[in-house]
């Protein structure tokens, strides 16, 4: 099945996207809207304003570009605070923040005739559970571990 099966069988063809210029509200936005189809969707793919694959931002990126800024005014005595207003001020200023010093750009690519061994060949090296898919200059799919994993359990037959 892994030497069978090739990236093309399982690949996702919508993923979350953004521009370098966007701001980490934007990337949460998109990543919002692509869980409504793919609730397993973890990360955003960024592109310059030309078009180039630049990485991706993960949710967890997104939550360690916030959290200092989030975590800035907790030192604020209880009693004078109303916690809700503060955390809604915050996130909304805090996400306004540039994303590309939250973007990891040691992204696994892979081609669409690629194996699905190779796929987690990728996955164990890297550590990371999503691959980009390429082809001529464009991306054009990710392949995440859900994917794999799912094609697994039904050789399975689970």
């Amino acid at each position: 099945m892994l030497l069978r099966k090739r990236v093309w069988d399982i690949m996702r063809e919508d993923f979350a996207s953004v521009r370098e210029d966007a701001s980490l509200a934007d990337a949460i936005r998109a990543l919002i809207a692509s869980r409504q189809k793919h609730p397993d969707s973890t990360f955003v793919l960024v592109f310059s304003k030309a078009d180039r694959f630049l990485g991706v931002v993960s949710m967890w990126n997104l939550v360690q570009g916030l959290g200092p800024c989030l975590l800035r005014d907790t030192l604020l005595e209880p009693a004078e605070v109303d916690w809700d207003k503060a955390f809604a001020h915050a996130c909304r200023s805090c996400a306004n923040v540039g994303l590309m010093d939250c973007i990891q750009v040691d992204v696994p690519v892979i081609k669409p005739g690629d194996t699905l061994a190779r796929v987690l060949e990728l996955f164990l090296d890297y550590r990371r559970g999503r691959a980009v898919v390429e082809e001529g200059g464009r991306i054009i799919g990710v392949v995440v571990l859900a994917d794999l994993f799912q094609e697994i359990g039904a050789q399975l037959g689970a």
